[in-house]
């Protein structure tokens, strides 16, 4: 295969491999270099994600500080644009002034887009490259907001979150339509995007990385745990909901259940919150080793696409793994064979009090979760896939 020089246009940098975004991002940076190409990676660094630069060879990576802090007065002179606010926070003059000229320094021969929140440079691009551009869809990003306004109970936010829904969706398929191939993270959304646009559309999903292999279960009990970015709103909502609905009702019926939550960037609320078989470890050093210490994963999540990265690390360490249908999108999961679904208040408790009752049936369903993870989620499959299309 020829050697080709790629640019990579990010949104946030991949390193440190902090969240599924990162982790999605790095591993196609590390494909393509496995492949012998030439990558310009460029990424915006924000005080929410700090890059960690990183050398290696055929890389030039480039890190471009922008501020996309929410400004409540600029998210009100929005309405009185067209571009959504979710968008336009993502349109830097410093970051567009880095891309011109790398666009005049170089000719490349693949564009790459990840994630919605770089396409405010589609413009640019196409003034000064006739590079093939290729769009990596994370999720199906005006789902997630239209999802947001639905769970709103607040008048005011519901309809700013579906007006801004309402523009992200116009954005969306007006990117997907200009746009030469996309890469989507799963296969859910994949079939979303055909059905919407006539752009050659593929999946290109996630692999499991070597340091779960290799992991061992250390839990000694059946206990319960979940762990992800906490400053991302539909992991906050579905703890908030699991603590507050669920778990107290779990704990009338089995006084021994726990819940362990960690993660980054907590809030106050959840990191101070006092409950009996409550406990919150903030953010862990090691990510692998909080899961292999506890024995069932919560995925409470009621909105969101794309594939939850989590989920797959779960299930490459053999956890049982309770979800909703929104939370294993993208995962060809089967109910009770390798993960539990759950959609309701009563289901979770079901769900949770039937992990307490049956260990042997937790240990069988991490069994099979393993099992399905090492069958679907190689490297070598990703690897593949990204050959034939860049």
């Amino acid at each position: 295969m020829a050697s080709k020089k790629i640019l990579i246009l990010s949104h946030k940098p991949p390193y440190p491999k902090i969240d599924g975004g990162s982790i999605a991002i790095a591993q196609v940076l590390e494909a393509l270099l496995e492949q012998g190409h030439h990558v310009t990676f460029l990424c915006m660094e924000t005080d929410k994600h700090p890059a960690k630069s990183i050398t290696r060879t055929n890389l030039s990576f480039k890190v471009i500080y922008v501020n996309t802090k929410l400004k409540i007065a600029s998210a009100l002179l929005n309405l009185f644009s067209k571009q959504s606010y979710i968008l336009a926070r993502f349109n830097q003059k410093e970051f567009r002034e880095a891309l011109k000229n790398n666009l005049k320094k170089e000719n490349f021969d693949t564009i790459i887009f990840e994630s919605l929140f770089t396409s405010a440079y589609l413009d640019t691009i196409n003034e000064l490259s006739t590079a093939k551009k290729i769009y990596r869809a994370h999720n199906i990003e005006h789902h997630i907001w239209l999802k947001q306004s639905n769970q709103n109970n607040n008048i005011l936010k519901k309809w700013y979150l579906k007006n801004q829904a309402e523009r992200l969706k116009n954005e969306e398929i007006k990117f997907w339509n200009a746009i030469e191939s996309i890469l989507s993270i799963s296969e859910t959304d994949c079939n979303h995007i055909i059905n919407q646009c006539p752009t050659p559309t593929h999946t290109l999903g996630l692999h499991i990385e070597e340091r779960h292999l290799g992991q061992h279960d250390q839990s000694t009990k059946v206990d319960f745990f979940h762990i992800g970015a906490m400053d991302w709103l539909p992991n906050q909502d579905g703890m908030n909901w699991i603590l507050q609905d669920v778990f107290p009702k779990v704990k009338q019926l089995e006084n021994s259940a726990e819940i362990h939550l960690a993660g980054r960037a907590m809030p106050k609320k959840l990191k101070t919150r006092i409950q009996d078989g409550y406990f919150n470890h903030k953010e862990v050093n090691d990510a692998i080793d909080f899961m292999s210490k506890h024995k069932v994963m919560l995925v409470p999540l009621f909105s969101g696409s794309g594939i939850r990265v989590k989920i797959m690390e779960g299930m490459a360490l053999g956890k049982c793994i309770i979800s909703t249908s929104i939370g294993v999108k993208g995962i060809n999961c089967t109910n009770n064979k390798n993960i539990l679904i759950a959609n309701t208040e009563d289901e979770f408790i079901e769900a949770m009090c039937f992990c307490i009752q049956n260990p042997k049936k937790v240990d069988s369903i991490g069994d099979e979760a393993k099992k399905y993870a090492l069958e679907n989620f190689s490297k070598e499959h990703i690897t593949n896939e990204l050959k034939k299309i860049i």
